[in-house]
């Protein structure tokens, strides 16, 4: 039987049983009935004994471990099932609140482990509410309902209490259904409110198409990730007053951090890539940009700035530094933090390059056109916003370079290719090849030097 604490770990139910089971002398000590859940979960692979939690500590640990290696992981491994089994809520709550604790005080709320623990719960609940679909709509909407609840009153939403929600980027208010400015959520002012307008059609798949159990799976994922975002918010000020913070916190965060650098050595691992191709941070070499680039380095001087800076330029400089290999890996969808994670790279490096360009155009391209800096860090995934921050970044996607042929099609003016551009069908494979090529006439050149020794 599904509990509310199960997909919503901030429900009344959820924070007595952090009470109960919270004392921190005992989340590192092993735990028979945590095990028997896990041991008894159906489908579980208990084939190594060193993958399953004993204790809560192990817990936080292992749903971590899950959301960063789902993608690198065969799914007929079957190694963290257990976090699927309903019977589990209890525990999973006190290591949902551990892990949140140790990222809060270790790391910040506005750091790259904080998004990834928000991508985490959100990752998890989502999983969950997939399974919940097995059952009945009346026993969905119920449960849904109750958790819902427990953060928002869903007879009374106006849409700008939403505002917050919004904010994340992740629910649009044109995905919901409105009266007046009231969001309708329940089926009975869902009636109240259209009923007398249905004619010769079901109203509960009406009501279903229009709001019903999937906008409520929305809603309630996108409170919880508000929710889970204050609270390390609020724990990240206390523990500032904190004379030490607890040992079992930091030995959790530093866990974290291991977890991430194994997650992104893995990743590396399973791309297949040739070793010069990067999808991590390298160096620019300027020698390998190719003529397009130059040129709109120099500044354009005609029409076309506002495209050639924000569209052209702003992915080049991004993944030319951090990821050049972008269109070589398996998985295009990515973000900036995912390489640069404190986004140091991002803030002294590309920021500043895209900059000077943008000042060398005539006009300067911010003089007359200052919202264009908004533009750039939403083509860097940020959003609309005039800061380049963390909490801002999914709110947008990171634009991959432009191909040549767009380019020709778009902004013939910046194409001028020379005799490295045949073949090519995009800047960054250019610069990509041309990397490899100087590498090569230098491998060479040393070679020579030597002999010549």
């Amino acid at each position: 039987m599904i509990k509310t604490p199960y997909i919503n770990p901030f429900s009344s139910d959820a924070k007595e049983i952090v009470s109960k089971l919270g004392q921190v002398e005992s989340l590192d000590e092993p735990n028979p009935l945590l095990s028997n859940i896990v041991n008894h979960t159906r489908g579980q692979n208990l084939s190594d004994r060193r993958t399953l939690p004993e204790t809560i500590k192990e817990l936080a640990q292992a749903r971590y471990e899950w959301f960063l290696f789902k993608k690198t992981i065969d799914s007929n491994e079957k190694k963290y099932e257990y976090l699927f089994n309903p019977d589990i809520y209890e525990y999973d709550v006190v290591a949902f609140y551990l892990l949140c604790q140790a990222i809060a005080i270790k790391y910040g709320p506005d750091s790259h482990e904080t998004r990834l623990i928000l991508d985490c719960e959100e990752n998890i609940i989502s999983q969950r509410l997939e399974i919940l679909k097995s059952e009945s709509n009346d026993f969905q909407s119920s449960i849904l309902r109750k958790a819902l609840n427990q953060l928002i009153d869903t007879n009374n939403i106006h849409w700008t209490d939403l505002k917050e929600i919004f904010d994340l980027g992740k629910l649009d208010i044109n995905e919901l259904l409105l009266s007046n400015g009231k969001v309708i959520i329940e089926y009975e002012d869902f009636i109240e409110e259209f009923g007398h307008l249905i004619h010769n059609r079901d109203p509960r798949t009406m009501y279903e198409v229009t709001a019903g159990v999937n906008i409520k799976s929305k809603l309630l994922l996108n409170l919880i990730r508000l929710n889970t975002k204050k609270y390390i918010e609020t724990v990240h000020e206390m523990s500032e007053r904190m004379v030490e913070p607890n040992p079992l916190l930091i030995e959790l965060a530093e866990k974290i951090k291991e977890i991430q650098q194994e997650a992104q050595t893995m990743k590396y691992a399973t791309t297949g890539n040739s070793q010069y191709i990067d999808d991590k941070p390298v160096s620019y070499e300027l020698e390998a940009f190719p003529p397009c680039v130059r040129k709109c380095m120099q500044g354009i001087k005609s029409g076309g700035r506002n495209d050639a800076i924000v569209l052209f330029l702003t992915p080049f400089i991004s993944y030319s530094r951090l990821c050049p290999s972008i269109f070589a890996r398996q998985e295009q969808n990515m973000k900036i933090s995912d390489v640069d994670p404190s986004l140091e790279i991002t803030h002294n490096e590309i920021i500043p390059m895209i900059y000077e360009a943008a000042q060398a155009c005539s006009p300067p391209l911010f003089k007359d056109q200052p919202q264009e800096k908004i533009n750039i860090n939403s083509k860097l995934g940020f959003g609309m916003h005039s800061e380049l921050k963390l909490d801002h970044e999914g709110e947008t996607q990171w634009y991959t370079p432009m191909s040549c042929e767009k380019i020709k099609l778009h902004m013939p003016n910046l194409c001028t290719p020379n005799k490295d551009c045949k073949k090519i069908g995009n800047p960054i494979t250019f610069y990509n090849r041309k990397r490899r090529l100087m590498k090569k006439d230098n491998q060479n050149k040393g070679q020579v030097d030597n002999n010549g020794d």
